[in-house]
């Protein structure tokens, strides 16, 4: 132990170690804490961007909104290979048929029960992958169609809805030019309803896009124009990337699900949604058809979390799973380390007993062995994030970026800024990292600095 004096002030080392925790162990937990902010990274990226991406505003408004969940209670027929393909063609619209007209007499019965002020029967694109994914489906981009203005060619969400439906009124989804209300939205016979992020792709603003004729390109090379009536907000629930750019056409038919389809509900307001689903969760069954029936109620918000059982168990068990086995990392982490630190802040109680003995107050003890861990987190972080940027090079791992398809909007966020990326997730690393390793000191210190000096000193 060596203890330097001056005339100014009193200056207090207990080792030799470069390292000012533990002497020969310092180095250890100097390398324990570079592998644990380098783990912390790996596993907290995804998390931090999943989160981000879930609350983005949705443009939906979704505090009165409920679904039900309508479900078939029969085997559907299948095309088999005796039939021709307009036999098969034949089967599948009479489906459709078949589901949207029984889905309107469900409607009619849920638009019976008090405290309900509007329904509308969700396109499969809409409804069931709303929240964790409003748009997409598990067949990528089968929900997506190529749109053209002049020699500009992008995929777009295709987005389709009923006259008469109220579609606009119930999910609140507002207009920018064009029209004035949801309502007028909804009425609209013919035309292109675009998303306002691609109207300025395409023409600029909102309102330039008006009347301009968009084509839109199946992928069997038949294309078709149609003028672009109204401009709409931009929608986005989707938790694994940005994108805004979609189409809404009213081509008269709703598409339908095999395996599960949503009536959205618009409630009157002062009515409760997740005590309204509550409710009518055990009245579900009431509510049905000849081949279809009610399975239960959500509310809108709950959909993808993990209060909603119904919705997607694929999409929302992968995220639970994920935001499970983080907290599960976290927790273990901060034990870990919590840990560590304090057993070696309880072998400094004699180094603290003499610095006191030779007059250093409470505090400045305290600020003194917080201030070495914070010197000590911060080194270990940056060679950490040094040694994770050469770990990305080298193509072992990568940041947690939505893949950018070709002719898809661009994600004008900070995921997509790798530099950026990269400093908020290490940003928000190194708050945990330090809060951890600071808690790890400070209790222990607390209690050793109460220590009375003789006791802290028995063993000198």
């Amino acid at each position: 132990m060596i203890i330097k004096m001056n005339n100014t002030k009193t200056s207090f080392r207990t080792n030799k170690s470069p390292f000012p925790w533990g002497g020969d162990g310092g180095g250890w937990l100097f390398l324990e804490l570079i592998v644990v902010c380098f783990v912390a990274w790996t596993q907290l990226d995804p998390i931090i961007v999943k989160l981000y991406y879930r609350n983005l505003p949705s443009g939906i408004d979704g505090d009165r909104m409920v679904v039900a969940n309508i479900l078939s209670m029969q085997p559907y027929e299948t095309a088999d290979d005796s039939m021709t393909q307009e036999e098969a063609e034949n089967q599948y619209w009479k489906r459709e048929a078949q589901y949207v007209e029984e889905a309107n007499v469900i409607k009619r019965q849920l638009l019976a029960i008090d405290g309900v002020e509007q329904a509308s029967i969700a396109d499969p694109v809409m409804g069931i992958y709303a929240r964790t994914d409003l748009f997409d489906s598990p067949g990528g981009f089968s929900n997506m169609l190529r749109y053209a203005w002049q020699n500009d060619t992008v995929l777009a969400y295709d987005i389709c809805y009923a006259k008469d439906e109220h579609f606009f009124e119930t999910y609140g989804i507002q207009p920018i030019a064009g029209c004035n209300t949801s309502k007028e939205l909804s009425d609209i016979g013919r035309g292109w309803i675009v998303s306002k992020s691609l109207a300025e792709h395409f023409f600029g603003s909102a309102e330039a896009a008006l009347n301009k004729e968009l084509k839109a390109a199946s992928f069997v090379d038949i294309d078709w124009g149609q003028p672009i009536v109204a401009v709409v907000n931009d929608v986005h629930v989707s938790e694994k990337d940005y994108n805004t750019w979609a189409v809404y056409s009213n081509n008269g038919t709703i598409r339908h699900d095999a395996s599960q389809n949503l009536i959205v509900l618009r409630l009157k307001p002062g009515v409760n949604p997740r005590r309204f689903a509550e409710e009518q969760n055990y009245h579900a069954w009431e509510y049905f058809s000849d081949h279809y029936a009610v399975a239960s109620f959500t509310a809108y918000d709950d959909i993808g979390s993990s209060r909603n059982q119904f919705a997607m168990p694929s999409l929302s068990y992968d995220f639970n799973l994920q935001i499970a086995t983080a907290i599960f990392f976290l927790i273990n982490l901060c034990l870990g380390v919590i840990g560590t630190f304090w057993m070696q802040t309880k072998r400094r109680t004699e180094e603290s007993g003499i610095m006191r003995a030779f007059g250093a107050t409470k505090r400045r003890i305290m600020l003194m062995f917080l201030a070495e861990g914070w010197v000590l987190t911060t080194v270990s972080m940056f060679i950490a994030c040094v040694l994770y940027l050469n770990y990305v090079k080298m193509g072992f791992g990568e940041l947690c970026i939505s893949t950018h398809q070709p002719g898809t909007q661009p994600d004008p966020t900070w995921v997509a800024d790798k530099p950026l990326h990269f400093l908020i997730v290490s940003a928000v690393v190194y708050i945990i990292i330090l809060c951890t390793v600071l808690i790890g000191i400070a209790i222990p210190t607390m209690r050793i600095i109460r220590t009375r000096i003789t006791e802290a000193l028995r063993d000198e």
